[in-house]
């Protein structure tokens, strides 16, 4: 056996190595042809996402800068929201962040007059001559009750930065204000606590950015002021779109559009010293937009090295190719021969495993019958079933095992074997579970656990007893009356040591049929991944109550075939069915 394998493998190999040289090489040289194009498309993407991981981390700065800048805010409201009427205790931590924090130009404490604390106050620290400064912005000479950074923060209730504005009779600077709104425990709106940036300070923070690489930044408000720029004649002066008119670029103004709608893309356009790739991006947090002009003719220099790079990595891959072919068909042959002796082990366990369900799927006696069947999702599985007739009582169980595979399918011949003990001990379901769950708890340090049901029926009372543990319970039908009994609660076996599972009792009418089954059942998909589930498992047995176990059982089974159809199997599924 060994032998044939070997030579099959052998001529495979061969065939193998005649493919690679045949099919590869001559690949590899058509490649060579077509490099220019290929390459440089695929180089260019390439590129082009490196540009953007540049602007991405342009964007984190400047968002780190305005984090850095607005940080303190958050504190200084919490401050305040937790003593209201001791405001004036937070101005000097105010002025103590102008100072440590250079990003900060100014902040001012703004109190709403409507509010519990009933005060016209706006109270202003300011950065001027190397010193703080401080001076009151009040009506009239400075209206904050109507200014944008104050207003609308109350309208949204939510922190915000400003449009670009000049502070007359405040900073005296072209800035943007992020104010932070005080909210009382009352939900209450009390005033802002205000940080604000010079723009020519995040100009030149934006710019420096910019430097050592191949292109310009810039920076426009909503509106579409240029916030920076590295042109003095633009940079806080006009908009993006003056900027536009004057190097006569229709691509730049639709790039513009976007940016002012929140949209980020990327563009070609043409600038007076030669084509550029614009990058825009779109910064939530102010509803700013950042724009990165990257030159072509520096951006794609790499193509030509990386092409010249690639001729040689082809040649040497074909040389690479051969020698890994040979070491992978060597393997290959190997893993035929392992993967031959592992299918005979599982088609083993599978017909041990067989063994240890009943011989006999289906009994009929007089005063009851029975029809069990257990289908693996694999080719050994963790479900398992089984009876046996004790004088007038035929007991009968169903079991799923946690996981599946090999580790179940052993933990399942365990569970069995000690069931089947513990049956011949005593007819009693939950003395069988108890004696289970003590030796299984003992013996299992896997984790793996077993749910099960285990019924006995007295053929003479007509009286069903019963012990669950953490399993499906029954379905059955009574004359057509379909119901499933109420159990008693308990966990799986192997799951505590120490673990006493209590009986249920029911009694039984004439023509009563008992459905038990695992979640395999239950839980059947459909190619919605929608489940079988117990309704439609109580609508199959329904109309069924003059029908054989036999029946019973296979128009289950025939129902589950047609929801499932064109799905696999993804669990093991047990039916046992008992008719009395």
């Amino acid at each position: 056996m060994l032998s044939k394998s070997s030579f099959k493998i052998n001529n495979i190999q061969k065939k193998i190595v005649f493919y690679i040289v045949a099919i590869t090489v001559p690949m590899f040289i058509v490649s060579l042809y077509l490099i220019q194009e290929f390459v440089s498309s695929e180089l260019t993407k390439s590129e082009y996402r490196q540009a953007q991981l540049i602007n991405l981390n342009t964007l984190k700065n400047i968002e780190s800068f305005l984090n850095k800048t607005s940080a303190f805010t958050v504190k200084a409201a919490t401050m305040i929201e937790s003593d209201p009427e001791n405001y004036q205790k937070m101005l000097p931590f105010l002025k103590e962040n102008i100072k440590k924090n250079p990003s900060v130009f100014g902040s001012a404490l703004a109190l709403d007059p409507g509010s519990s604390l009933r005060k016209l106050y706006c109270k202003y620290y300011y950065r001027a001559d190397d010193s703080i400064r401080e001076k009151w912005l009040m009506p009239p000479k400075y209206d904050y009750l109507h200014s944008a950074w104050y207003y609308k923060v109350k309208q949204s209730g939510k922190p915000a930065w400003s449009e670009p504005y000049f502070d007359k009779g405040g900073g005296e600077v072209y800035m943007s204000t992020y104010s932070y709104p005080i909210i009382d425990l009352h939900k209450h709106f009390l005033g802002v606590v205000t940080a604000d940036v010079e723009l020519n300070t995040l100009s030149r923070k934006i710019q420096q950015l910019a430097k050592d690489k191949s292109g310009h930044i810039f920076l426009v408000s909503r509106s579409g002021f240029l916030l920076s720029h590295p042109n003095r004649k633009f940079n806080l002066k006009q908009t993006i779109f003056k900027y536009a008119d004057f190097i006569g670029s229709k691509e730049l103004k639709k790039a513009a559009e976007d940016m002012i709608h929140g949209k980020s893309g990327i563009y070609s356009i043409s600038l007076p010293d030669g084509k550029y790739t614009l990058y825009t991006m779109y910064i939530n947090q102010t509803a700013w937009s950042i724009g990165i002009f990257l030159k072509n003719s520096v951006l794609f220099e790499p193509l030509s090295r990386l092409k010249t790079y690639l001729l040689l990595i082809m040649f040497a891959g074909i040389m690479l190719i051969l020698i890994m072919v040979l070491i992978v068909s060597n393997q290959l042959r190997k893993n035929v021969a392992r993967e031959e002796k592992i299918k005979n082990e599982f088609i083993l366990a599978s017909r041990i495993q067989q063994q240890f369900l009943p011989e006999k799927e289906e009994i009929e006696e007089k005063n009851f019958t029975l029809s069990g069947v257990m289908l693996p999702a694999k080719e050994v599985g963790g479900d398992f079933y089984g009876y046996k007739m004790i004088k007038e009582k035929i007991i009968f169980y169903v079991g799923d095992v946690s996981g599946k595979g090999v580790p179940a399918s052993l933990f399942m011949m365990a569970s069995q074997m000690l069931i089947e003990d513990a049956i011949d001990e005593k007819c009693d379901p939950a003395y069988v579970l108890g004696k289970v769950n003590g030796k299984l708890s003992r013996i299992s340090s896997t984790g793996m656990f077993a749910t099960m049901i285990v019924g006995v029926v007295d053929l003479k009372t007509k009286e069903l007893t019963f012990s669950v543990a953490g399993h499906p319970p029954f379905i059955i039908n009574a004359n057509g009356a379909i119901y499933s009994p109420i159990t008693i609660f308990a966990p799986p076996v192997a799951v505590f040591e120490d673990l006493s599972y209590q009986n249920s009792t029911l009694q039984l009418n004439d023509n009563t049929t008992i459905l038990a089954f695992s979640d395999g059942v239950s839980e059947a998909e459909n190619t919605k991944r929608e489940f079988f589930g117990t309704e439609r498992i109580a609508r199959t047995l329904q109309n069924m109550e003059n029908r054989s176990s036999v029946a019973v059982k296979d128009k289950l089974l025939n129902d589950i075939q047609v929801y499932t159809a064109g799905q696999e199997q993804s669990d093991d599924l047990t039916i046992v069915v008992v008719k009395v």
